[in-house]
């Protein structure tokens, strides 16, 4: 498997790290470029906010709604926002303070979950060893 661990540069973001696939997956879901500068299209712009509020918060984040923590996985939480016109959500870990994006995806029926948590799971193990 070709992974890498990237930090995101972005101001403001200090301790978040993303698989190295994240940001193309993340552009597929939401059809935009992914930037390393602002300013950010729509999307990207949201995550980035939310980001922000989640190495703040760490935990403590999945008491507002674009949180939560995953039901019946250990370790994965996921950002979402249902309410928006494309229902894209990131699922990460909290590691030792750090924040790690795990991957990226649209979601569209319960089956994109299921796949999107299994490579999740699988980039856990790399993480790990």
């Amino acid at each position: 498997m070709n992974v890498e661990l990237e930090k995101i540069c972005v101001k403001g973001i200090e301790n978040t790290f993303a698989i190295s696939s994240v940001k193309k997956e993340f552009k597929k879901a939401v059809d935009e470029p992914w930037k390393d500068i602002p300013p950010w299209e729509r999307y990207q712009k949201k995550l980035i906010q939310d980001l922000a509020v989640l190495e703040q918060e760490k935990e403590r984040a999945i008491d507002l709604p674009q949180f939560e923590k995953l039901t019946g996985v250990d370790r994965l939480y996921s950002i979402r926002h249902p309410e928006s016109k494309k229902n894209v959500r990131i699922i990460y870990i909290i590691e030792e303070g750090a924040v790690i994006l795990l991957t990226a995806f649209l979601e569209k029926n319960t089956g994109d979950y299921q796949r999107a948590i299994k490579t999740a799971l699988q980039r856990i193990k790399w993480l790990d060893s």
